[in-house]
């Protein structure tokens, strides 16, 4: 599963966001239209597939309930983690708990990242986008020093 593309969407009155038929082509069929939203660790929501969750399950499990760092991240990672299902319309409902978190946008953009789906508030996106494009030269020096670095192990 890849999940590719940014597709605007709107939110209705009742927290609702229809899937787009290409994100949801996306989908593990195995999924059944299931799926893990919670609080990511940029200002935005996340969504896992059922798939893609388990993993990131694991890799959490892994992580020691005795160390306050561990901890601490295990309670920010899954902020408002709640199993979703598309209804029959391909709409899935934002809680209110985690709908402050995209500041009740009307307007959101679905970006795919990957093995997962980013939800972002419209205009938080496009600040935050100009601010990361204006600092890419520094980004890029820092990631490509990672890449060599796990390449060369």
């Amino acid at each position: 599963m890849r999940f590719l593309g940014e597709i605007q969407c709107t939110v209705d009155d009742k927290g609702r966001i229809k899937m787009p038929t290409v994100m949801k082509k996306q989908f593990p069929a195995s999924d059944s239209g299931r799926f893990m939203i919670a609080k990511d660790i940029e200002d935005c929501l996340v969504i896992y597939p059922m798939q893609t969750w388990d993993k990131q399950e694991q890799k959490l499990s892994k992580l020691s309930d005795f160390n306050p760092t561990h901890r601490a991240f295990k309670n920010a990672i899954t902020v408002g983690l709640t199993e979703m299902e598309l209804d029959n319309a391909d709409r899935f409902l934002i809680s209110k708990s985690l709908m402050r978190y995209i500041s009740s946008a009307k307007e959101v953009i679905l970006k795919g990242q990957f093995d997962r789906i980013q939800i972002w508030d419209a205009n938080k996106y496009e600040q935050y986008i100009q601010g990361n494009i204006s600092n890419i030269s520094a980004i890029a020096e820092d990631v490509a020093k990672y890449i060599d670095s796990v390449e060369n192990k």
